[in-house]
């Protein structure tokens, strides 16, 4: 007995050491699980993100970098003192740089950069040196005149042709125009056979080098055999015409070549702690690959041994691999949290006042890096959640399970009633939020904004845009604005001020450029050399319609589409008729399916106008105003019957200060208030304090004491520049962060 009951004893401690050992065991293998995973997920983490080329363009996006570039860099004062040493404005350059290098160009450029960075962090270079190659600009800079010449080639007429031998002679006689700058007025027509072709196509290309004739060919075969010479012309005519070789050539003269060296380099940073990180990346970037397939396998050893482990000590197998998942979550989040405090945003002290960038750069390049630590951050927050999530529900779903088959038929009964009770308000929940319209009070809007709409149309300040057509989305050369006009009234525009011209003649592109100038003259010269032309039709332009031009019916008809979708919103159009008389500016309204939509102005001018709320109900919304002609009893009235405006030269600040009647009959019931500076070109410098709201709103209150009322369109240039909208909001009295128009 007594032997027996020492066995006893002496087994009791054996097993209590054990019971130690396996607990010490299964913290070991946790701590391996732990440790582990966090250099695993910051592997991974970097691949998804700063070894990931997407992850830059992303975060470059989500700051809406390439569109700020235009509405915040190029206007700050810092980019005008830079180019104050050229021989042309500055303002010139800025205002159609949009033009000549679109968004779509700068994404490609920064992309190539990006390439670089992330070569530099995946081992494959030594260091990062920053320089741009600018030949996408030049390449846009000569693709301006080539797209007009190409524009004037599909506009022509056409002519048939019986003989192969007059149809190579004459098409040869269009490519002579198309090199002198002279788009041909007609183009010859026939039906070639391959064997025709094959004897027109070495005579067409004789001019062009081998290699350039190599590469023509077959796209210019296709095109003479489908009969589509203006098209075969067009694919000729950018190797033929270089009507921008002197802005060009002036451009790689001042660059010594055309890559631009931005004078940076990675290794310059080295003494910012996140720089080093990066640096220390750079050298273990090529073990990473194995380095995160062993950390995977140690990670998976290890809770393959914990699950044996708990079986082996009579332990739930499944709560001990949760609760090594949930411990490997909670060293994630210690981790994060110091790599946080440890590596703040280098960029961030570019937002300091003693940045060596432009204030408008600085702030691009912290949002965007703001934008990529918060990528990295939620990337790593969120393995991190998903790890403690995945062990808690497991682990509490095992345990659960334990506990259920303890429960008796009394404890279902209490189970059963406290789901009901979660359930029910977890339903009401989601239903409230799936179908929200529901249980809404339904408001009826004008122009986006229910206070508006017992207002009468007078009674409302508009934002209108000068020059609305001249942009540089269309591609325009001097733009007044850069959206398009349909994209103006996304972003809360509701007043257009249009130019309408039928085609300008050459003689009058040659008084236009007679105007300008030297310098101006001579930039802009070379790209009106293709200004011989002449297209049918009523067109938007400003001043020449070579240098940029909307169809007006074409245009009208997306006005149209984007009034339709947008059923409360009420848009008014100012047109400078000078020289295109009232009836086919009507004709245009009517061909494009307008007719329904436009309102038409009371009689006496200073008559009752309806409020917006009638205009919606009744469908007529859209208010067409003629600068210069009159048609009693329609639609089309002139402004100046109703309306005076303020002065609209304003080539300094000061002359923005006051705000003296310019045309109109005093005490008119609309007030146009011209609020734009233009020198040499519009100015995206001048746009960004003439457009800020406070700036806006005190004139506005000038207009009131010296005018009796204050302003119902307030035009501006560059609208995406500065904060016009805000400032329109304050006079209606509307929230400008609720209630705002699509994209506003």
């Amino acid at each position: 007995m007594t032997a027996v009951g020492g066995e006893a004893d002496e087994g009791e401690p054996a097993k209590r050491r054990r019971t130690r050992r396996g607990r010490l065991a299964y913290l070991a293998l946790v701590l391996v699980v732990a440790v582990g995973a966090v250099p695993l997920v910051l592997i991974l983490t970097a691949s998804r993100t700063v070894l990931n080329p997407a992850f830059y363009s992303q975060s470059l996006n989500r700051a809406d970098a390439y569109d700020r570039l235009y509405t915040e860099v190029l206007p700050d004062p810092a980019v005008g003192a830079l180019l104050a040493g050229l021989p042309i404005d500055g303002s010139l350059i800025t205002a159609n740089l949009r033009t000549v290098l679109p968004p779509a160009t700068v994404e490609a450029m920064t992309d190539e950069q990006i390439t670089r960075v992330v070569d530099y962090l995946r081992g494959q270079a030594n260091d990062v040196e920053l320089a741009v190659d600018l030949a996408p600009i030049f390449d846009n800079v000569s693709g301006l005149a080539n797209r007009y010449i190409a524009g004037e080639l599909g506009s022509g007429t056409t002519y048939r042709v019986t003989s192969v031998a007059d149809f190579t002679e004459d098409v040869l006689s269009a490519i002579n125009d198309i090199a002198a700058g002279r788009p041909p007025s007609s183009l010859p027509t026939i039906e070639l056979t391959a064997q025709d072709t094959d004897r027109v196509l070495p005579l067409v290309l004789d001019r062009f080098a081998p290699d350039t004739r190599a590469r023509l060919e077959p796209r210019l075969r296709a095109q003479l055999r489908a009969g589509d010479v203006a098209g075969a012309l067009a694919l000729l005519g950018p190797q033929l015409f270089q009507g921008d070789e002197l802005a060009t050539a002036r451009l790689r003269e001042s660059l010594h070549g055309s890559t631009l060296d931005l004078g940076v380099r990675l290794s310059d940073l080295r003494d910012q702690p996140a720089i080093s990180a990066i640096e220390k990346l750079h050298d273990v970037t090529a073990a990473l690959g194995w380095l995160s397939v062993g950390l995977a396998l140690l990670i998976a050893g290890a809770l393959v041994a914990i699950v044996v482990l708990a079986g082996r000590q009579g332990v739930s197998r499944v709560r001990a691999g949760a609760g090594a998942v949930v411990a490997a979550g909670l060293a994630l989040g210690l981790a994060g949290l110091a790599l946080r405090l440890a590596l703040p945003n280098p960029l961030r002290p570019l937002a300091g006042p003693h940045s060596p960038l432009p204030a408008g750069a600085s702030a691009v390049l912290v949002d965007f890096s703001e934008q990529a630590y918060r990528t990295v951050e939620s990337d790593y927050l969120r393995v991190v959640g998903w790890s403690l999530v995945l062990g808690l529900v497991v682990g509490g779903g095992s345990l659960l399970v334990s506990l259920s088959a303890r429960w008796s038929t009394t404890g279902r009964r209490r189970r059963l009633a406290t789901a009901l009770v979660l359930a029910v308000p977890v339903m009401v929940s989601v239903t409230w939020t799936a179908f929200p319209g529901a249980a809404a009070e339904s408001r009826r809007l004008c122009e986006s904004s229910p206070s508006l709409c017992e207002r009468r149309y007078d009674q409302v300040a508009y934002l209108a845009t000068h020059n609305a057509m001249a942009n540089s989305e269309d591609r325009f050369l001097g733009p007044s604005q850069d959206p398009t006009l349909v994209h103006q009234l996304d972003l809360g525009v509701r007043t257009l001020l249009l130019d309408v011209h039928h085609w300008t003649p050459a003689e009058q592109v040659a008084a236009y450029l007679a105007t300008l100038a030297p310098t101006t003259r001579a930039a802009l010269e070379p790209l009106t050399r293709g200004a011989v032309s002449q297209r049918p039709g009523v067109w938007l332009c400003h001043d020449v319609c070579q240098l940029g031009a909307l169809d007006l019916t074409a245009t009208f008809g997306q006005l149209r589409d984007w009034m339709n979708r947008n059923p409360t919103e009420v848009v008014t159009l100012i047109i400078q008729d000078n020289e295109v008389p009232a009836s086919e500016i009507a004709g245009a309204v009517a061909s494009a399916g307008l007719a329904a939509m436009v309102a038409t102005p009371p009689e006496d001018p200073h008559g009752r106008w309806p409020t917006l709320g009638a205009m919606v109900d009744s469908g007529r919304r859209l208010v067409v105003f003629t600068e210069q002609q009159d048609l009693p009893g329609t639609f089309l009235r002139g402004f100046y019957r109703y309306a005076t405006d303020t002065p609209f030269d304003a080539k300094k600040p000061a002359d923005l200060a006051g705000c003296p009647r310019n045309r109109g009959s005093a005490g008119a019931d609309l007030l146009l208030m011209n609020n734009w500076i233009t020198a040499a070109a519009p100015s995206r410098h001048a746009a960004l304090t003439a457009n800020a709201a406070p700036a806006l709103t005190r004139r506005a209150q000038r207009c009131r004491t010296e005018q009796g009322r204050t302003p119902t369109y307030i035009a501006v240039d560059f609208s995406t520049i500065g904060s016009a909208q805000a400032a329109v909001d304050t006079l209606n009295g509307v929230p400008t962060a609720a209630g705002s128009p699509p994209g506003r």
